[in-house]
């Protein structure tokens, strides 16, 4: 008999993954939802963001902090949309749709006020500068058998969806809805394909096929997490309402231990000259879905190895390419050669050498997802990719990775103490791509760090 349900259960799995996967496969690849429609709704069908806090005092402060509340208005943002993909629509017919899809997720109330492309931040109506409170609690459900490029549906008004079946609001009425305690809520904006089809955000699929799904532990578990206390000033006492952070890449406490990693090298003491083989164990311990994720294809994940001799002296350790790397790709070792050309041409810069890829030291592990655009080049652009599927060795949820490292030691070495140490830092974007579009300096933000000591004799 266990054998039995053990079978079936396989072939229900295997049927829902079917079921996904035909969902996502039928998106409109790089195309506004097929839910909401653009024009569908006027900016003041929805609630400012500020009525709601006059109740929901602590919930608004929190969310006012959060990248979501400023999704349109973020330098990054801003700049990708304004000085990129808008441009771009303008000399490459197929990626046009981009022009309404980016704004239909990033600044979904001006997309269905029909503002579109929207002014830039802070010259508009606020609702534009990000995704408000009430645009989240008017959706209904989404369109089709699987979220994905903004297919959701709202209708806004008097009542206000959310998880509770109880809820009693003096400000406007409430419904329960199911939306709110799975995870397809976040996926009609957090799993993308490009115009080209290939998929370009898959948020909500990594967390589809992650034990965490198995589990029941949906993104709002993580990024929205409950506590003690009131929703609203004259609401009730409750044990789990749903602090709304909204926390996530941008956040260095959310990052701070995301992964785990530890050091093993081969032995305890070795000797000038000779060859020291260490393993690097890496677990994505904490994340339902991989790490990085979301636009992965300008986020950097990178392994830093170095030693320490007795001296004060220190040497990089340098990675070798990942499996499945192509001979001179670099797409898994930190470089530095140009790259990203065709920002320049979405910039009209005429001559455009491109940018260091990765503006980091040359030598070290990534973790990553390759994007490359229909002329073969590697990209930062996702509306333009055209093959996502050449390389992707980024941290599943829940499994570890050991990285192999072989280092000379060098015959002038410090006798005593050597220490070895591993860093494993983030940042949301190469600098070189912040320099050449203007927006500033892109923090690194640490992830884990251990070290290990051998003495060489």
């Amino acid at each position: 008999m266990g054998r039995k349900r053990g079978r079936t259960g396989l072939l229900l799995s295997v049927a829902a993954a079917l079921l996904l996967l035909a969902g996502w496969q039928r998106g409109d690849a790089g195309q506004p939802g097929a839910g909401a429609k653009m024009g569908d709704h006027p900016y003041d069908a929805f609630e400012p963001s500020e009525r709601c806090a006059v109740c929901h005092k602590e919930i608004a402060l929190q969310y006012e902090r959060s990248a979501m509340a400023r999704s349109q208005a973020l330098p990054w943002d801003q700049a990708e949309y304004f000085r990129l993909a808008l441009p771009h629509t303008r000399i490459e017919p197929r990626v046009a749709p981009v022009e309404a899809g980016c704004i239909q997720c990033h600044a979904p109330q001006a997309f269905l006020a029909g503002d579109v492309p929207p002014p830039e931040a802070g010259k508009a109506d606020p609702k534009a500068d990000g995704v408000s409170c009430d645009m989240c609690h008017a959706m209904t459900g989404f369109d089709g058998e699987a979220p994905i490029n903004g297919n959701y549906v709202v209708s806004p008004g008097k009542v206000k969806h959310g998880s509770r079946r109880d809820a009693a609001p003096m400000g406007h009425e409430a419904a329960y809805s199911p939306l709110f305690k799975g995870a397809e809520l976040c996926g009609t904006c957090h799993d993308e394909s490009s115009p080209y089809g290939a998929p370009v955000k898959e948020t909500y699929r990594e967390w589809s096929l992650s034990p965490y799904r198995e589990a029941g532990i949906t993104c709002l578990r993580c990024h929205v997490p409950a506590a003690a206390g009131k929703a609203a000033v004259m609401g009730k006492e409750r044990p789990d309402v749903a602090q709304h952070l909204f926390q996530g890449a941008y956040s260095p406490a959310m990052l701070r231990g995301a992964a785990t990693l530890y050091l093993y090298p081969a032995t305890g003491e070795t000797a000038a000259g000779r060859t020291l083989d260490i393993s690097v164990v890496i677990s994505n311990h904490r994340a339902g879905h991989r790490i990085p994720t979301g636009s992965t294809e300008e986020r950097q994940l990178w392994l830093r190895m170095e030693a320490r001799d007795a001296a004060g002296k220190t040497y990089h350790i340098p990675a070798s390419p990942a499996a499945g790397d192509p001979a001179g790709k670099s797409y898994s070792v930190t470089t530095n050669r140009p790259a990203w050309h065709d920002l320049g041409r979405m910039m009209g810069i005429a001559d455009f050498k491109g940018v260091p890829r990765d503006a980091l030291p040359e030598g070290d592990r990534l973790f990553r997802k390759v994007f490359l655009n229909p002329l073969g080049e590697e990209t930062v652009a996702q509306w333009y990719a055209a093959d996502t599927g050449v390389f992707d060795n980024r941290l599943r949820p829940l499994e570890a990775v050991v990285e192999r490292y072989r280092w000379e030691i060098p015959a002038d070495i410090a006798r005593g103490e050597l220490t070895i140490t591993g860093a494993l830092n983030y940042r949301r974007l190469p600098q070189s791509v912040a320099d050449l579009v203007k927006i500033g300096e892109v923090p690194i933000l640490p992830v884990a760090a251990e070290r290990a000591v051998i003495q060489v004799k």
